[in-house]
């Protein structure tokens, strides 16, 4: 792909650092129990879990560790909207949540920015990706694939990265291999920026 075929996006490495990627393993490993099937929202606007389309696991309680990461996505947010074109306001709200992808896990082709039915006054406006997983890594395959109108680009989840992209973009998740113990997966933490529908103001959160 040429450069200008490139899907916009900003790839942030040692994002967190090792310490803290290991402290949110260490957290998945201890709630393993707790992650549930994640769903999607289909263009009924219905949240649903279906495996032929997203197969993957999810994990919405974070505890101390989701205000650390809010506040670290705070610090950089400035240099990404600036760099990715995104308009934000001062005020913004977060969904945050922990996903595991175990062997033959993948989300197919979708945007993320696509209304809820759920009454938000808000609407996804930058969505960021951080990877870890378990040392040595056990998994192989799990890219990003971001596209364009031109093509796409494959991101590897790579150990204490981080990816931004706007909401709007398409992109999928390649299929992820590794053996069948719950540490074997490719983890993430997925995070999007929400800002105010036209009309509307947003409470703030974390």
């Amino acid at each position: 792909m040429t450069a200008a075929a490139t899907p916009a996006h900003v790839v942030i490495d040692g994002f967190l650092g090792a310490a803290r990627a290991g402290e949110l393993m260490q957290f998945a490993l201890a709630h393993e129990s707790e992650f549930h099937q994640s769903r999607f929202y289909t263009a009924e606007r219905e949240a649903r879990v279906d495996t032929s389309v997203r197969d993957s696991s999810h994990l919405l309680e974070l505890g101390p560790l989701r205000a650390a990461f809010s506040a670290s996505v705070d610090a950089i947010l400035a240099q990404l909207t600036h760099e990715l074109h995104v308009g934000l306001p001062t005020e913004t709200k977060k969904e945050i949540e922990m996903v595991r992808y175990g062997d033959g896990g993948f989300f197919k082709r979708h945007a993320d920015a696509p209304p809820r039915p759920d009454g938000h006054d808000s609407v996804r406006a930058l969505t960021l990706v951080y990877y870890f997983h378990a040392l040595p890594k056990r998994f192989e395959g799990g890219a990003l694939r971001l596209f364009s109108p031109d093509g796409f680009a494959d991101i590897a989840p790579v150990y204490d990265r981080l990816v931004a992209f706007p909401s709007a973009a398409l992109h999928e998740v390649r299929t992820t291999r590794c053996a069948s113990a719950f540490a074997d997966g490719r983890f993430s933490i997925n995070c999007w920026v929400r800002r105010a529908r036209e009309g509307q103001s947003p409470s703030p959160s974390c």
